[in-house]
């Protein structure tokens, strides 16, 4: 009775397994059919107009031999001229011929910039003493310079005055900060101890309220401590 019940269960298996594969070959033809309705469709006006094409290419060339130059479109291909440039490129190249080397004056460093201020005030000095028109050319360029780097936007700070005092102000700010960091710290060491002193006095009360307690139990169960014989 047992191997009756499982062989029917492997029948049924098998009857399952053969409706599934009649059910995917069906699923298959019908999308082959579904193609192929679809290329017929597609190509209905096509032979025509090859026929034409055909006929036309036969009529210009009776040897069928069309060269390949004239069948053929040339696609991302444009022919620029020497001598053109982008204009913003142009003017880019001129930007960088007039700033030449120079670099702005920019930033927060006021220390490095003052120096580098410095430097190219005792470089136009020098170079005075030796070629005035030299001298006068490069200050030129210099002013140029900064006059196109304010045109885009940056802040020039080639003033030898400001540049000192505002070194100034950042060197106080600095001295100050570090002067309230310094009273911080104090302040957080001082109130750290004072916690610990705290907590140690706690302790010491709890330890002494504990050790109270069991002299006074120690009393009530009749014993005589040596703190009262005195």
């Amino acid at each position: 009775q047992v191997k009756s019940q499982g062989l029917s269960a492997e029948e049924r298996e098998q009857k399952r397994a053969r409706r599934k594969q009649e059910r995917e070959r069906k699923k298959r033809k019908r999308k082959e059919i579904r193609k192929r309705k679809l290329a017929e469709e597609a190509g209905e006006g096509q032979p025509e107009e090859k026929k034409e094409d055909e006929d036309g290419a036969q009529a210009k060339d009776p040897a069928g031999a069309t060269p390949r130059e004239e069948s053929t479109l040339v696609f991302n291909k444009v022919d620029v001229s020497a001598d053109y440039v982008d204009k913003e490129q142009q003017k880019k190249e001129k930007k960088k011929k007039v700033k030449g080397n120079i670099t702005p004056l920019t930033g927060k460093n006021y220390k490095q910039l003052l120096s580098r201020l410095e430097a190219r005030t005792a470089k136009l000095e020098d170079l005075r003493s030796k070629d005035m028109g030299k001298a006068k050319e490069l200050e030129e360029k210099m002013k140029w310079t900064n006059v196109l780097y304010k045109a885009e936007g940056l802040k020039i700070k080639d003033n030898e005055e400001l540049l000192r005092a505002s070194l100034k102000r950042k060197e106080k700010k600095r001295t100050q900060r570090k002067k309230n960091w310094g009273e911080r710290s104090e302040h957080v060491m001082e109130k750290m101890q004072h916690r610990q002193d705290k907590r140690r006095k706690n302790l010491q009360r709890q330890k002494s309220r504990k050790a109270e307690n069991r002299k006074n139990k120690a009393r009530k169960k009749g014993r005589v401590l040596p703190e009262d014989l005195k």
